[in-house]
């Protein structure tokens, strides 16, 4: 199994309100390293964060394919995990070349991910996993969601994981960032655990580092790797 922990891979632009498909990033070798890892081209499976929003997932699944194709990525077969086929997760997973875990919230994708038991399905396969900023938050064993706003405050921050990484990452991390709620929870969390600050265009392959990143760890934030470097990662 290949697991990439990304912040924002491409894929999906924003352009005057509307959303569109682009090629995904190659910053940091990140799409030749995602072709790499390709053993088979059988199944392609975007697996939701907002599960009600049925129209919506369809519409990302349909940019994704453009996406995927514009980048030179083909699969024989395309298909999105929400609310509509939430009871049959192991046939929607079944031969599965490509998994991505959607970004959005992360506190509400932790509980689908949760109530369709995801975990249990998703260990048991041998293929390639992409988490998209809640996707790889929720890719840990123990996921750490940090508070955004005041009614995020709301929810925990540590979740139950997919297991797939014990890996903990801040997405679209800046090490300037004025949010001092969320900064502050960020550093009162690293002295229970280290935390990977990735910024977009950075990722992390599974225990390799590939870009800019930051190690957040006992209060501290250290620069750990630069644009077109990697850093392996022993914790």
């Amino acid at each position: 199994m290949n697991i990439f922990l990304t912040s924002n891979c491409g894929g999906i632009r924003k352009e005057n309100g509307e959303k569109k498909a682009e090629k995904f990033s190659n910053e940091n070798n990140f799409l030749e390293m995602l072709k790499e890892s390709l053993r088979e081209n059988k199944k392609f499976v975007l697996v939701s964060s907002n599960p009600e929003a049925i129209e919506q997932n369809s519409k990302y699944l349909e940019l994704d394919v453009i996406a995927l194709n514009m980048s030179g990525i083909f699969f024989d077969e395309y298909a999105v995990l929400d609310n509509r086929n939430k009871d049959n997760v192991k046939e929607i997973l079944k031969d599965s070349s490509l998994i991505m875990l959607c970004g959005g919230n992360t506190y509400r994708q932790n509980q689908f991910f949760n109530e369709i038991d995801l975990k249990k399905y998703i260990l048991t396969l041998d293929t390639t996993i992409v988490g998209i900023s809640a996707g790889s938050i929720n890719a840990a064993s123990i996921a750490y969601n940090s508070p955004e706003c005041e009614e995020d405050t709301l929810n925990p921050e540590l979740l139950s994981g997919l297991g797939l990484t014990n890996i903990n990452i801040e997405p679209h991390f800046d090490v300037n960032n004025n949010n001092k709620m969320q900064m502050d929870s960020i550093l009162s969390q690293s002295y229970k655990r280290v935390i990977y600050g990735l910024p977009d265009g950075s990722y992390i392959k599974n225990n390799t580092l590939y870009g800019e990143g930051y190690k957040i760890h006992n209060g501290e934030i250290k620069l750990i790797c630069n644009n077109d470097e990697k850093y392996k990662i022993c914790d």
